[in-house]
């Protein structure tokens, strides 16, 4: 009996990281705007001049049922070699999408067993933090508009060179009057570190989006710690 060929879908990643371990993650929409995460992630996929995976790019993958512990709602299993399905989107056409697939706050995101959503958020503070293994990580302070506070990593690939170190700081203002951005947020698989709320999981943000769909444009942290909103 032969096997069917896996589904080819399109999805316009919105979440694009390096991870810790020097694999990669990717997170994206479909035509239905379901969040779909496709794995196995190379590192060489998504970073270099023309990466396979980049911000609101349309890619094609031929996609099956995730396997192994701890699947969650959006991972599918990649069959083959994706393939670009086009040019990235437009600005208007980005500002259409983040505002249709938006969920109303950082609960709703992750709520049931969800692992990948995108939430309308204010940036109150960009800063730097060494972790007890030494490495030094962007992280960001903000409210979602829920009034809910948050202060979690940033993983966006754009703010990271090549080997997933060496974070920049978006050129987004920070502060309580600052305008809001679209946050990607992902959660890790479980670890057993982080019990609670987040199922064991670590939340980050793996993507950073004006709303009006211009760049996202980086300057280097260094001399950055007087500038508003910056420490």
């Amino acid at each position: 009996m032969t096997t069917a060929p896996a589904p080819v879908r399109e999805i316009v990643p919105l979440a694009v990281t390096l991870d810790t371990e020097g694999g990669a993650c990717v997170a994206g929409v479909g035509a239905d705007r379901r969040w779909i995460r496709p794995e196995p992630v190379a590192a060489g996929q998504v970073t270099g001049g023309d990466p396979v995976y980049a911000m609101h790019r349309p890619v094609l993958l031929a996609l099956g049922p995730a396997a192994g512990p701890a699947v969650r709602p959006e991972d599918r299993s990649v069959h083959g070699t994706p393939r670009s399905a086009g040019p990235g989107l437009g600005p208007a056409e980005q500002s259409a999408l983040l505002a249709a697939v938006a969920d109303p706050d950082v609960g709703t995101a992750f709520a049931g067993e969800r692992s990948a959503g995108l939430v309308a958020v204010r940036p109150l503070r960009w800063y730097r933090r060494r972790s007890t293994g030494g490495r030094t990580f962007l992280r960001l302070e903000f409210t979602d508009r829920s009034g809910e506070r948050f202060d979690w990593i940033v993983r966006d690939v754009r703010l990271l060179g090549a080997d997933g170190r060496a974070p920049r700081l978006p050129a987004l203002p920070a502060g309580p009057e600052a305008p809001e951005v679209y946050a990607a947020v992902g959660l890790t698989h479980p670890n057993g570190r982080f019990p609670g709320r987040f199922r064991g999981c670590h939340p980050l943000v793996v993507g950073l989006h004006p709303a009006d769909g211009s760049p996202l444009t980086t300057t280097s942290l260094e001399g950055t710690a007087g500038a508003p909103g910056i420490a």
